[in-house]
């Protein structure tokens, strides 16, 4: 009984492993170097081996059974809409200052200055804070083992994932990365709009 969870984790593993080498530098020159694809064409395909791998966990982690840890009560569902509805918000004022078409590889990606603007002037990494209310929702929903062991892979990896965007950004923009890093927050917005240091 033990062997679907393992394979679940493993799933998970593979895809945020995935999800991390893609977006290297490295890899991103070795790819366009050795089968031709630009950055445009790179982010199409990342954003749709990325979406059909993270269906296809969630697809398995519905195959598999057990009983719900927490009550299912009225206050329980509103929980989960609560905190799912947040993450959706999240990620809604996220893209008012990403481009979307960019993030998903529908247009080339425009090099410029750092952006710390709308909501990335309250705190540094919008879509991660997402994942968590949308993850923590999906789990209220859905208490079963499975959707506990799925959210506990997702935090695991989530510092690693900061951790290696942020390094990328400190290359990318240097000291103006870091200034902003002082003084805006990583996850929990700060509800007084602070100063990004870069004014």
């Amino acid at each position: 009984m033990i062997t679907p969870y393992v394979f679940l984790a493993a799933g998970w593993g593979l895809y945020f492993f995935l999800h991390s080498l893609l977006v290297a530098s490295s890899v991103k020159e070795f790819i366009k170097g050795s089968l031709g694809l630009g950055q445009r064409a790179q982010r199409l395909a990342y954003s749709f081996i990325s979406t059909v791998g993270v269906l296809a966990l969630l697809f398995y982690n519905g195959l598999l059974g057990g009983r719900k840890l927490l009550p299912e009560t009225d206050i329980m569902q509103f929980l989960s809409l609560f905190l799912a509805a947040g993450g959706v918000l999240m990620v809604r004022a996220a893209f008012k200052s990403y481009s979307l078409s960019s993030f998903l590889g529908l247009q080339e990606e425009k090099q410029g200055s750092f952006q710390s603007s709308g909501i990335l002037a309250y705190v540094r990494h919008p879509l991660y804070t997402a994942t968590i209310l949308i993850v923590l929702g999906f789990f209220v929903y859905d208490s079963r083992p499975a959707t506990l062991l799925s959210m506990l892979c997702t935090f695991i990896y989530l510092p690693i994932g900061i951790y290696l965007e942020e390094k990328k950004l400190v290359k990318e923009f240097g000291d103006t990365y870091l200034k902003y890093r002082r003084n805006v927050p990583m996850l929990i917005p700060s509800f007084k709009r602070r100063g990004t240091g870069l004014d």
